[in-house]
């Protein structure tokens, strides 16, 4: 397949799955019956309570499914945080899948939707109707052939789920980032190698973007990335930054004393949601973004990390930091930083934590650092460097 013909599917399958959040989220008495407490292995242990939705099952089974149809040969390389299995509040539980008509789908999501015809209907229209997202692309680099079975798929629906519940409309700071809320949701797809274990390609598509006239519309960012082929959604130009202090957002999680050692160098921030926060750093709205708990997955990140690395920044491991300090004694160096910006990316084709089960199995062990540029990742190591 040619690269642009997978960005393309990419970007309209991410638009379906927007369509089914929007839909979902506008009738209320529909999105209480289709909320599921996830348990045991499925849970994100950072959490007291998570929960998964109809929408998070049905994206991600309606990605699937438009890939396999589109490029077969992925049937099996396209994982997602979420079981296919889901039981509504009223106990009932199936096992969701895309059937191969409109009427059929319709039929099935009935069964989870208490009957409610008219909106199985709604949805299903929305998983067979055709979408078309017009980007045009100026490189005929865009031609490079990749092959199937070199590929990998990550997913992650439904990002900031518990946002996605509360359904709250978020005010925007005046950096021009939104604290909490449903602008914080977000639709990730990530293509990575399985040779390299590298990310590809980046879709993030945020379904509640601007709230207008009484209806949501989303926006998407994309990344390339992909030998010596590097283009982005947005100009890089536009992702430059004048702020007197870069902007460093953290998890409100975090100890006080994580937080204190970047506060004197940055503008510590905190918003909700790994995806959005990604997509802060990919758009130039924040500068990085530190995690130091194995709270964050591979489907978290492989989608805005291709848009990271299309744009000159990256993820790295933060544990993977802390050992380079120790093993070189100083990161003062820039070319140091370098090295271990062009070594040390996080991969995507095996787990991390391979004897442990379920969602744990996939998490980022060691905590992540996401930059917008190799200065900004230089000037994370010399901030541990003077704390540590």
């Amino acid at each position: 397949m040619k690269i642009n013909e997978l960005f393309n599917v990419l970007l309209n399958v991410s638009e379906k799955g927007a369509n089914i959040a929007r839909i979902i989220r506008s009738e209320s008495s529909l999105l209480d019956l289709l909320v599921q407490e996830k348990k045991g292995d499925q849970k994100n242990e950072r959490f007291l309570q998570d929960f998964k939705t109809l929408a998070d099952v049905l994206v991600q089974e309606l990605v699937r499914y438009d890939l396999v149809q589109q490029f077969p040969g992925l049937r099996g390389s396209i994982h997602g945080e979420e079981s296919n299995k889901f039981t509504n509040t009223l106990g009932e539980s199936v096992s969701v899948s895309i059937k191969l008509t409109r009427e059929e789908t319709s039929s099935f999501l009935a069964t989870v939707l208490n009957d409610n015809k008219t909106a199985a209907d709604l949805l299903s229209a929305v998983v067979h109707s055709p979408v078309h997202i017009s980007q045009h692309l100026n490189s005929d680099l865009l031609d490079t052939v990749l092959t199937v079975e070199d590929i990998g798929i990550w997913i992650d629906p439904i990002d900031s789920t518990a946002q996605y519940i509360q359904g709250q409309v978020g005010q925007m700071n005046p950096d021009g980032l939104v604290i909490e809320g449903l602008q914080c949701v977000c639709v990730l797809i990530g293509v990575y190698n399985k040779k390299t274990g590298l990310p590809v390609l980046g879709v993030i598509n945020q379904p509640f973007y601007k709230y207008n006239d009484n209806r949501w519309t989303g926006h998407i960012t994309w990344g390339i990335h992909q030998d010596h082929v590097n283009v982005t959604s947005f100009s890089q130009e536009s992702n430059k930054s004048d702020k007197k202090k870069p902007i460093l957002l953290m998890s409100s999680s975090e100890s006080a004393e994580m937080k204190d050692i970047f506060v004197q160098d940055f503008d510590v921030q905190f918003v909700t949601g790994a995806g959005y926060k990604l997509l802060c750093v990919s758009r130039g709205l924040a500068d990085a973004y530190v995690l130091t708990k194995n709270s964050i997955f591979k489907w978290d990140c492989c989608g805005p990390h291709a848009v990271l690395q299309a744009s000159d920044g990256g993820i790295v491991k933060y544990d993977g930091i802390l050992e380079c300090l120790k093993q070189t004694g100083s990161l003062t160096d820039m070319k140091t930083v370098e090295t271990f910006h062009r070594t040390s990316q996080i991969k995507y084709y095996e787990p991390d934590c391979p004897e442990l089960s379920g969602a744990q199995k996939w998490c980022n062990d060691g905590g992540i650092i996401a930059y917008r540029s190799i200065e900004v990742l230089h000037k994370i190591a010399l901030a541990l460097e003077k704390f540590l």
